[in-house]
């Protein structure tokens, strides 16, 4: 049967199907290092896990898991992307109760900071038209949660939402508002986050 008209079928059936193919950046070692909590410096090939808060450590031929209480930061370049990337161990409470340290990506470092966290989330989108509908495919994407540590040390969780973020930058929210309108930025994209939190240290820096 050929390919195109299987695609039709199962797009008319409704059948629901996922793509197991693509490959994220976690699911890769990396050249980086780490730089552990009692001031040792380990150069090696890393694999992080952000949902658990863990990192490989390819050391000698064998793999040595460390967790974010026992690390301050890594390292890694990124073979996916071709750039470096930092991720600082950092206290925080993700849920109600006590701070526990946790990995966050440093995107854009300055007096307000934006950091973020990555995970796998699952996305279905349907397909319809004039003849049929009801077929869906399901993915595997990798998404962003964002946050802003400011020059005292707080870590402000981001909704993505414009009120939000002028809030966190209120001292300079007209500007930051006609930033975004000017250039249409997004702010569920990770890049243009970063260029919003750029010109904001911009602002309060000059």
């Amino acid at each position: 049967m050929p390919k195109t008209l299987l695609t039709i079928l199962l797009l008319i059936t409704g059948v629901v199907f996922n793509v197991y193919a693509q490959e994220f950046p976690s699911d890769f070692w990396h050249k980086g290092k780490i730089v552990l909590v009692d001031g040792d410096t380990i150069s090696a090939k890393l694999k992080y896990d952000l949902t658990r808060d863990l990192v490989q450590v390819e050391i000698d031929n064998r793999i040595v898991t460390v967790g974010a209480k026992k690390a301050h930061y890594f390292e890694i370049f990124d073979v996916t992307t071709d750039r470096y990337r930092q991720f600082y161990s950092i206290p925080y409470s993700l849920s109600p109760g006590y701070k526990t340290p946790i990995f966050f990506e440093v995107v854009m470092e300055g007096k307000l900071t934006l950091l973020c966290r990555e995970y796998l989330t699952k996305q279905t989108s349907y397909n319809s038209s004039y003849y049929w509908s009801g077929g869906s495919f399901t993915r595997t994407i990798l998404a962003y949660e964002y946050y802003f540590l400011n020059s005292k040390g707080e870590i402000t969780y981001f909704e993505e939402k414009k009120r939000d973020l002028l809030n966190i930058m209120k001292d300079r929210s007209p500007q930051i508002k006609q930033f975004i309108k000017e250039y249409n930025l997004k702010l569920d994209k990770k890049g243009d986050l970063a260029r919003i939190t750029a010109y904001y240290n911009g602002l309060i820096e000059s």
